[in-house]
C-alpha cells in the first residue's frame, strides 16, 4: 500500500508527490497526459513563451528612436511555435527527472476511484492510505448557438498566425487579455467581446484603465456588456451586428476536470467543484482535493503551496506556506501584479506614477504605477503594481503582509538606483508620519 496516491501531475500534484517522497513516504503519481499539467503544457508557460517572442517583434519598432534602423523586418511564426514547444519539453523533462530522482512512481493513465483507498488505472488496482485529487480544470463552454465553432485557448497556442489578419476573442479575463497582447505584438486586428461591464473583473480600476488605454493604442476594439446571438467559424453575430474575422477564440473560464474519476459520485460537490473543508479534506476522511478542482483561487503557485501544506499536515510536519496572501499576476505588456486587500474609505492610499522613474524613462517604459494601501494605523494592507517585471517585485509585498509591516518599517529599506523598485521608496515618501 502506498502512503499517498496523487491523481494529476500538474503543479499541485507533482509538488505534493515530491514533498511526500522527501518525507520518506511511498508515493504513486497518476497522470493521464503529460506531467506539468495544463499550466506547463497548455497554459501559463506556452502563453508566456509566445508573449516573450512576439514582444521582441513589437520592440523592433522602438529601435528607430535609439538611432537603430532595420529594414525589411520579418518573422517566422512556425519558429516561435517550435521554440515554445522546446521550452515546454525541457521543463517537462526536468520534472520527470525530479520525480525519478526522488523515487516517485509515475503511472500514465486515467484513474477512477473504486473505494476510499483504491483506484483503478489501466485495469490495475492500487491502494493508498491517503489519496490527493489534483485533476485540474478544462475549458468552459457557453450555451450560445455555434459556440463549438470557437477554437480553445489551448488550440490557439499551436495555431500558425502567419497569415492571420483579424481575430475575435470571446472573454476579457486574464487569458483573453494575454492572448490579445500576443496578437497586438504582431499587429493582428483584434476584437475582445466581454459579457460583463468591464474587462479583468476584480482587478484595480486604475490598472484596468491603463490596460484599456494600451489596447486602444494597439487598435484593439473592446466590447463590454455584449450579448452574442450566434457564432460561426469566421463571424460573430452581436447585438444585431455581425463581425467578420479569420477565427474566434473562446476564453470564458475553466471548470473542474473530474472526467470519470468519481464515476460512482461518492464525493460531495459544491456546484461543479469537489467540496472540501479548510484543510482540503473531502467528505471521505482520507481523501483530499486541491487546485482547480476545488472552489477558490485558481492559480498554479497557490495550488502547489496548498498541496505541500496538505502533505506536511498529513505526515505530522509543520506547514511551510502561509496561504492568506497570494500574489496574482497578469502578463500583458505592462504586467499587473497584486496582493492583499482593496482599499476602503478610511485607508491610506498612495500612488506613484512611473513617468519620472529613471529606469523606466531610460527604457521608454514609463507608463505604469504603484499603488500601496495601508490601514489608518499604518499597517500595510495591499498593493497593485503595473509595470514591466512587476511579477518579479510583488513578493516584496507578500513578505510585508506576512510579517505585518508598517509604513515606518517599509520606509527604512534601501532600494537600488536606478531601478523600477526604487519607485516603491518614492511612493512611501509621499506618506508623512
Amino acid at each position: 500500500m502506498y502512503d499517498l496516491i496523487v491523481i494529476g501531475a500538474g503543479p499541485a500534484g507533482y509538488e505534493a508527490a515530491l514533498k511526500a517522497s522527501e518525507l520518506g513516504k511511498k508515493v504513486l503519481l497518476v497522470e493521464k497526459d503529460r506531467v506539468g499539467g495544463t499550466c506547463l503544457n497548455y497554459g501559463c508557460i506556452p502563453t508566456k513563451s509566445l508573449l516573450h517572442q512576439t514582444h521582441k517583434v513589437s520592440e523592433l519598432s522602438d529601435l528607430k528612436r535609439l538611432g537603430i534602423t532595420i529594414d525589411n523586418i520579418s518573422y517566422d511564426y512556425s519558429k516561435f511555435l517550435s521554440n515554445k514547444d522546446n521550452t515546454v519539453g525541457r521543463l517537462v523533462k526536468g520534472i520527470e527527472f525530479l520525480l525519478k530522482k526522488n523515487n516517485v512512481e509515475l503511472i500514465k493513465g486515467e484513474a477512477t476511484l473504486e473505494s476510499n483507498i483504491t483506484i483503478k488505472v489501466n485495469d490495475n488496482l492500487f491502494e493508498g492510505a491517503n489519496i490527493l485529487i489534483a485533476t485540474g480544470a478544462k475549458e468552459n463552454t457557453l450555451n450560445i448557438e455555434g459556440f463549438e465553432n470557437c477554437i480553445t485557448s489551448k488550440a490557439f497556442l499551436d495555431r500558425d498566425l502567419s497569415n492571420t489578419k483579424k481575430v475575435i476573442i470571446i472573454g476579457g479575463g486574464v487569458i483573453g487579455i494575454e492572448i490579445a497582447t500576443i496578437l497586438t505584438h504582431l499587429k493582428i486586428e483584434t476584437v475582445i467581446v466581454e459579457a460583463l461591464d468591464e474587462i479583468l473583473n476584480g482587478i484595480d480600476e486604475d490598472a484596468i484603465a491603463l490596460v484599456k488605454k494600451d489596447l486602444k493604442r494597439s487598435k484593439v476594439k473592446v466590447l463590454t456588456s455584449a450579448k452574442i446571438d450566434k457564432i460561426q467559424e469566421t463571424k460573430v453575430y452581436l447585438d444585431d451586428n455581425e463581425i467578420d474575422c479569420d477565427f474566434v477564440i473562446a476564453c470564458v473560464g475553466r471548470k473542474p476536470d473530474l472526467s470519470s474519476f468519481d464515476k460512482n459520485n461518492v464525493l460531495v460537490k459544491d456546484g461543479p467543484f469537489i467540496k472540501v473543508d479548510k484543510y482540503f479534506k473531502t467528505n471521505i476522511n482520507n481523501i483530499y482535493a486541491v487546485g482547480d478542482c476545488v472552489k477558490g483561487i485558481q492559480l498554479a503557485h497557490y495550488a502547489s503551496s496548498c498541496a505541500i501544506n496538505i502533505v506536511e499536515t498529513l505526515f505530522n510536519k509543520e506547514c511551510t506556506f502561509k496561504l492568506d496572501n497570494v500574489p496574482r499576476c497578469i502578463y500583458c505588456d505592462k504586467e499587473i501584479s497584486t496582493v492583499g486587500e482593496i482599499a476602503v474609505e478610511s485607508d491610506i492610499v498612495v500612488k506613484y506614477d512611473l513617468v519620472a522613474n529613471p529606469k523606466a524613462v531610460i527604457e521608454n517604459n514609463n507608463r505604469g504605477f504603484y499603488k500601496l494601501i495601508f490601514t489608518k494605523n499604518g499597517l500595510f494592507k495591499g498593493a497593485t503594481l503595473v509595470c514591466s517585471k512587476s511579477s518579479d517585485m510583488i513578493n516584496l509585498f507578500v513578505s510585508a503582509l506576512n510579517q505585518g509591516l508598517t509604513i515606518s518599517d517599509m520606509q527604512n529599506d534601501i532600494y537600488p538606483h536606478p531601478s523600477f523598485a526604487e519607485g516603491i521608496k518614492e511612493a512611501l515618501s509621499f506618506i508623512k508620519n
